[in-house]
Order: C-alpha cells, then structure tokens, then sequence
C-alpha cells in the first residue's frame, strides 16, 4: 500500500499545476509571478540585510576618520599659534 509522493501531488509542481487547473489563465500567471518575486526577494533578503550592516559600519568608520581628522588639525592649528616667539 505504498503511494509515491508524486502521485499525491506533493511538490512544487503539482501546487503549479493545481493554480493553473482551477483558475483562469492570467490569474494564474500573475500568480506565479507573484510567487516567484516573493521567492526571489525571501532568497536575497538576507544579502541585502548583510550588505546595509557593511555599509552602516564602513559609514560610522568614515565619520569616525573625520572627526579625528578635524580633532587633530583643531589641535595642530592651536599648536601652531602657541609654538615659537612672539616678536
């Protein structure tokens, strides 16, 4: 008493064939559209999070090269107008 899997209708292909059996034949395209940007969007969504915290830490680096630049010209420039003689 052995039923395959395919026979039951268990896969992908079978829930395609099913959208395409019983609804009109643009509803189903638009469908399966659908489903296949879901798909696509649910596969690199995960890229696209790993990519924003790159970004976010390669931005808080910059500024934090920035401000250590204006702190050291801010003491260089104090530096320079204190050092040597005043005639």
């Amino acid at each position: 008493m052995g039923i395959s899997l395919r026979r039951c209708g268990v896969g992908a292909e079978s829930y395609i064939e099913q959208i395409f059996k019983e609804l009109p034949f643009g509803i189903a395209i638009a469908m399966v559209v659908f489903l296949g940007i879901l798909l696509v969007i649910w596969l690199l969504l995960p890229l696209w999070v790993l990519f924003i915290q790159w970004n976010t830490g390669k931005i808080k680096d910059e500024i934090r090269n920035l401000v250590d630049q204006l702190q050291k010209r801010d003491w260089d420039g104090k530096g320079k107008e204190t050092a040597g003689p005043k005639d």
